[in-house]
């Protein structure tokens, strides 16, 4: 298969991958379960042959969106607050 084609056929599975997530928020939340290389594919998949290029568009506003998002949006904890086992208090004696 030729590089064209990978890019056709990348285009197709990317462009599949959200249309069955519903609104725009399932869909971002589908692009950030690749992980940061999904940037790297929507690039490659945008200067593709691929004929539905407004959907190539939408899909890379969406990777734009989900990809920018705060680390609470991707559900990870947000580190805060002092080590256990130290009150922050001076000791006394």
């Amino acid at each position: 298969m030729a590089d064209a084609e990978h890019l056709l056929v990348l285009a197709e599975n990317l462009l599949q991958l959200v249309e069955p997530a519903g609104g725009s928020d399932r869909a971002e939340e589908a692009l950030r379960a690749q992980g940061p290389h999904v940037r790297d594919a929507i690039a490659a998949v945008s200067d593709s042959a691929h004929p539905d290029r407004a959907g190539l568009e939408e899909l890379r506003q969406l990777a734009a969106r989900a990809l920018r998002a705060p680390a609470a949006r991707l559900g990870r904890a947000h580190e805060r607050g002092r080590p256990v086992g130290r009150s922050g208090r001076k000791r006394r004696r």
